[in-house]
């Protein structure tokens, strides 16, 4: 086979360039105190690691991921389990193994991406067509399931809501994609929604429940919902100005500068600054589930898939609790919240889409 071009994605590339520029002006705005962001540096720092993370998943050969998804899939697990005992608490969530002078590590995060390398290896198998080559059998259904379910039921111990509800969606998406019957996913979800209540903690069941009115609670679990709306609702079409936000500058929406920070953009830089962050993640999105369907190779098309469908369920539930359309969750938005973890394992899946967009290319080449 010809040597593989050297060569960056364009659509993916320029997206995230221009996600990460405009998430690390709205950090600043977010964070900064008498003319230093402490979480900006860090998030510079975690971004330089992200970038080489991201040229080394670029041309790394995805075999590797393909032969040991099984072994990375149960280290993985292992993680997450060990969060539950010597994992760091954080306003009541323990989601976060402490590294010392180098920060702290979640590993939930890390987990979707290995959930998305697992998933596209078993559904793959051996085949060199796209989806349909799986044998879509009960019992390989349900051993789908109960795999998916092991990582979920531990991220819930954490427990992280929102990271469980992008586990089952992805998941879910990619067998749908492989052929599974719709009456199947219908058992699973039904016996999920009645399972469900019987997991949730009280204020997860409290949010939910206030997301119908939360005015019935304005300054308890409405304040978030309430809050978000105004930001981003006052930022009008141009927006008040960077850094001129009221309610950013008086912090009256918490995790401003993290799951919140779609209410930075739309107060500073208003509806224009909204609509160009949805357009460049669509961007992100769309250019992956291109990839997935140009593919010449089944487990290149899961994964792009796969990861494509986790960028757009982080957008959609980040930016529809936000502003009010779904309930208070804790999930980032992708290259724009301030978190090193996640944005050292989003630089991670760019890679990899970049490393698929090569591969793909040079297959066409060579067969045509």
């Amino acid at each position: 086979m010809p040597s593989r071009d050297q060569h960056i994605d364009r659509p993916l590339f320029f997206s995230v360039v221009f996600l990460l520029f405009l998430g690390l002006s709205n950090i600043v705005s977010a964070t900064i105190v008498d003319s230093y962001s402490g979480e900006f540096v860090r998030q510079l720092a975690s971004l330089a690691c992200g970038c080489c993370v991201f040229a080394l998943f670029s041309f790394v050969d995805l075999k590797i991921f393909f032969r040991n998804a099984n072994w990375l899939f149960v280290a993985t697990l292992i993680l997450l389990a060990s969060v539950l005992f010597v994992g760091t608490t954080v306003n009541g969530a323990q989601r976060w193994i402490d590294l010392g002078p180098l920060g702290s590590f979640q590993p939930s995060e890390l987990a979707k991406l290995m959930l998305i390398l697992w998933f596209s290896r078993y559904l793959a198998g051996s085949k060199d067509g796209r989806y349909g080559s799986l044998k879509t059998s009960l019992r390989r259904f349900f051993l789908l399931y109960f795999t998916l379910a092991v990582p979920t039921i531990l991220i819930m111990l954490q427990p992280d809501l929102g990271t469980a509800i992008v586990f089952i969606g992805v998941g879910t998406a990619m067998m749908w994609v492989s052929g599974f019957s719709w009456k199947w996913f219908s058992a699973v979800f039904l016996a999920g929604g009645l399972a469900l209540p019987h997991f949730l903690h009280e204020y997860q069941r409290k949010r939910i429940m206030i997301f119908m009115n939360p005015d019935s609670d304005p300054t308890g679990a409405g304040w978030n919902i309430i809050q978000a709306k105004i930001a981003i609702g006052s930022g009008g079409f141009w927006g008040k100005g960077w850094m001129l936000g009221s309610q950013n500058r008086m912090n009256f929406v918490p995790e401003h500068h993290t799951d919140f920070i779609f209410t930075v953009v739309g107060e500073e830089m208003g509806f224009i600054g909204a609509f160009c962050i949805i357009v460049l993640l669509s961007c992100v999105v769309l250019r992956s589930w291109q990839l997935a369907k140009s593919s010449l190779s089944a487990y290149d098309s899961f994964l792009a898939f796969g990861l494509g469908t986790l960028f757009f369920m982080h957008t959609f539930i980040n930016i529809g609790m936000t502003s009010g359309i779904l309930p208070v969750v804790g999930i980032p938005l992708p290259f724009v919240s301030y978190g090193g973890t996640s944005l050292i394992v989003n630089m991670a899946a760019l890679g990899i889409l970049n490393n698929i967009s090569q591969r793909t290319a040079v297959l066409e080449r060579f067969t045509s």
